[in-house]
């Protein structure tokens, strides 16, 4: 039987080029102020990971003194980003952060913190920096434990929109009370002005870490990885918010391997009427995780961030993105358009039975997915065990994929299940009757006309 599944292309693999530190000669390149926009110009969807490292590509071949001067020419001479782009991806890394520290450490104090004031917090260092503000690592001093503080940027400070967006964030991480949630602790306005989120620290990593490091996840892993945050979406589905932004970044795992789902700046209850109206006809989501639905900026739900978790899962266990291309639009074209590869082509060893769930969990129209989380984390705990999964199903256009989940034995075999022949209809007694009296007519009708013909004669 012929396999018609779309095949894997040689585009290079994603996670593989996402160390972009290398693109820039020398050993503290990597944590200069243009990496860092690189960087986070990927994470943030504005650019592709082949546009930025083309754009690097380029500045390797301009004297090594003149590549900061001449960054924003090649990166807006290309249409990589555009100068007002580069200018806000500069101001979200925080222009404060000394990129040529000689530890190397993003996690150096910059100035911002030595200026910061919350009354009950003594903050001590700089975490990281994102579209949505500067995370701080710092003490409250009230229970002696370490916590993590997001500050709103100045630049947003006085505009309501983002305020009003940074305080939801805060309330619905305080109406989540999960596990594999970042906890919340505290929200409000420091006197110095800034607006600040106070959360659970989280002493660890990301999956997006990980697959950097890794390239692939090993099944297993990705599995407990997945079934915890799968997990957490069923705690935050039931209490009527959608995250809207699953992916490698926002799963953090700590030290004793506890998985947590962070970064609630889109999840919208989905009851809430006046935020469904404002948002009507905007695309929120990350171009390589987003759902089609959120592409085509219609009514969300929680398979959308199945969805999400489905591309997430697909990215750990292959190494690359479910879909790439030259510009976040192509990529968002190919959600909607292009089939996916299943991912046990791109990972032979893959077991049929996690193919499967991957390729339902991304299945283009929300009614195909999983219908809850709860229905994912049976089917994640049975493929685990190594057995076949209950709710994902071949597809009829996929006569081949996952069918070696049937024996699951997560070989290179495929075990091609038997189905049973319908019955022939001369094989049961009505047809045989019915073939009786058809013989009969027969016989009947040629014993008439040799009659005829000898009375003719």
């Amino acid at each position: 039987m012929s396999d018609s599944r779309p095949k894997p292309t040689s585009t290079p693999d994603p996670a593989e080029r996402a160390r972009l530190g290398t693109t820039m000669s020398g050993a503290n390149a990597r944590h200069s102020i243009e990496t860092l926009i690189g960087r986070a110009a990927v994470e943030r969807g504005l650019a592709t990971r082949d546009q930025v490292l083309a754009a690097f590509e380029v500045l390797k071949q301009i004297p090594k003194e003149e590549r900061a001067a001449q960054f924003v020419r090649v990166f807006t001479g290309r249409g990589v980003l555009t100068a007002e782009q580069i200018e806000t991806l500069r101001g979200w890394i925080g222009e404060e952060e000394d990129p040529s520290s000689k530890s190397g450490s993003s996690m150096a104090a910059p100035a911002v913190t030595a200026a910061l004031s919350i009354p009950g917090y003594e903050v001590m260092k700089k975490l990281g920096a994102g579209a949505m503000g500067t995370v701080v690592l710092a003490k409250q001093l009230s229970l002696d434990r370490l916590v993590a503080i997001k500050l709103l940027p100045k630049k947003f400070a006085s505009d309501a929109q983002y305020i009003d967006r940074f305080y939801k964030e805060g309330k619905a991480a305080a109406k989540l009370n999960d596990p594999n949630i970042v906890a919340a602790y505290d929200v409000g306005r420091a006197p110095g002005g800034e607006y600040f989120f106070v959360m659970e620290y989280i002493d660890g990593d990301t999956v997006f870490d990980r697959i950097t490091v890794k390239r692939r996840i090993p099944e297993m892993e990705a599995i407990h990885i997945t079934r915890q945050a799968a997990s957490a979406l069923k705690h935050a589905h039931a209490k009527g918010f959608i995250h809207r932004d699953v992916k490698p970044k926002n799963l953090m795992i700590n030290k004793a391997g506890v998985v947590k789902l962070a970064d609630l700046g889109l999840a919208r209850a989905g009851d809430d009427s006046a935020a469904i109206t404002e948002e009507k006809g905007k695309i929120f989501g990350t171009p390589y995780y987003i759902s089609p639905e959120q592409i085509r900026a219609r009514d969300v739900t929680p398979a959308t961030d199945i969805y999400g978790l489905g591309a997430t899962l697909y990215h750990m266990v292959t190494g690359r993105v479910p879909f790439d291309g030259t510009a976040p639009k192509e990529v968002m074209q190919k959600h909607l358009r292009d089939a996916l590869i299943p991912p046990d082509q791109i990972a032979p060893n893959l077991s049929g039975g996690l193919s499967m769930v991957i390729e339902m969990m991304m299945a283009k129209d929300q009614r195909e997915r999983y219908h809850s989380a709860a229905d994912l984390i049976e089917d994640l705990d049975l493929v685990a065990a190594g057995d076949a999964p209950v709710h994902a199903r071949p597809k009829l256009d996929s006569p081949i994929s996952g069918m070696d989940a049937l024996g699951a034995t997560g070989t290179d075999e495929v075990a091609i299940a038997s189905m049973p022949r319908a019955p022939s209809l001369w094989s049961t007694p009505v047809g045989i009757i019915v073939l009786g009296l058809l013989a009969v007519s027969v016989i009947g009708n040629l014993l008439v006309v040799a009659l005829m013909m000898r009375g003719g004669k």
